[in-house]
């Protein structure tokens, strides 16, 4: 090959390498991001990821966050009833479920040993008596024996204190027969409120304590139910006694008023609340004890939309006079 020859291939080639360079196969450096069609952007590069405050978004609020709070559902009077004296039941005359008025008599406790007690403390009263009186002859006798000077003073001394012996055994005497009917009184229990009677723990046949108490049933006044709830303690600024606030029932999907009567005096140091107190009325029976409740610091829904329905009555009335204005303009 000549020298002219390997000049002209050597120059080909160098024209041929731009062209390879320009080939969409390799990247290109250095050079800006390129514009879609139709003047669109090209996609965003991503940016770097969130910072830990910009994570997902924050949980539902809780009941609490939305202004419920979770209440518990308590009788408004309950009694636990206990013998006052220890015995075996021979008569309850009341089941489960049965409503009981104030006074009404409701279980029996054997009194045959209380019967027994009246009976002893009736004799020892009668024989106190005797002795009394027999003391007090003899005081009179020794007395008018003084008189004729035929004993000395220590005799007459003597006969007095008996006589004062017997006396106090007369009010000793009189003291048991109280105690003793009053044990018999204690035989029976009746019921200390008007309320339904929830549960009965013993039967007839067994045997009950005064000390350690047994309970043997428990009345409970339903007719109005107590709602005890813990609030923050910020929402003292807003709640206060006598104020009426929405109880709802989800088990029966109601909402009843509730009407504030008591706000605890303290607050939890550890959970920053502080428990109130609101009475339900259940004059119908509907509501139970222990029934889950929510508390609303707020009133039922037919109490807020009473107050927009007066306001659209002098509604008419505004707009009555808003019609007379421009009449009173043109007078002028």
């Amino acid at each position: 090959m000549t020298p002219v020859h390997l000049s002209r291939l050597l120059l080909g080639a160098a024209l041929l390498i731009p062209f390879a360079c320009d080939s969409g196969d390799q990247p290109k450096i250095g050079l800006p991001p390129a514009r879609a069609a139709d003047g669109a952007d090209a996609p965003k590069v991503p940016g770097p990821p969130p910072r830990p405050e910009q994570g997902p978004a924050a949980a539902a609020p809780t009941a609490s966050a939305a202004g419920r709070y979770v209440a518990t559902a308590l009788p408004k009077h309950s009694a636990d009833l206990s013998p006052r004296m220890s015995g075996t039941l021979t008569d309850v005359m009341v089941e489960e479920g049965e409503r009981v008025k104030k006074g009404q008599l409701l279980f029996r406790l054997d009194a045959r040993a209380s019967r027994l007690g009246i009976a002893q403390a009736e004799a020892s009263l009668q024989g106190a008596t005797i002795q009394r009186d027999n003391a007090q002859r003899e005081l009179e006798r020794q007395q008018r024996l003084a008189q004729s000077g035929t004993i000395s003073a220590a005799v007459l001394e003597r006969a007095e204190a008996t006589f004062t012996s017997a006396s106090n055994g007369i009010s000793q005497a009189e003291v048991a027969l109280s105690m003793a009917k009053r044990n018999s009184g204690d035989s029976t229990v009746s019921s200390p409120i008007d309320g339904v009677v929830t549960k009965k723990a013993k039967h007839v046949g067994e045997s009950v304590t005064m000390m350690p108490p047994t309970v043997v049933m428990v009345v409970q006044d339903q007719s109005v139910i107590e709602l005890r709830a813990r609030i923050p303690e910020a929402a003292l600024k807003t709640i206060r006694e006598g104020q009426t606030i929405t109880a709802h029932f989800s088990a029966l999907e109601l909402a009843r008023s509730a009407t504030v009567v008591r706000i605890q005096p303290t607050v939890d140091a550890q959970t920053r609340t502080i428990e109130i107190v609101a009475d339900v009325a259940n004059a119908d029976n509907l509501l139970r004890p222990g029934m889950y409740v929510e508390v609303e610091l707020t009133p039922p829904a037919a109490e807020v939309a009473a107050a927009p329905a007066a306001a659209g009555k002098e509604q008419p009335v505004a707009s009555a006079k808003r019609k007379r204005s421009p009449t009173a303009g043109a007078k002028l």
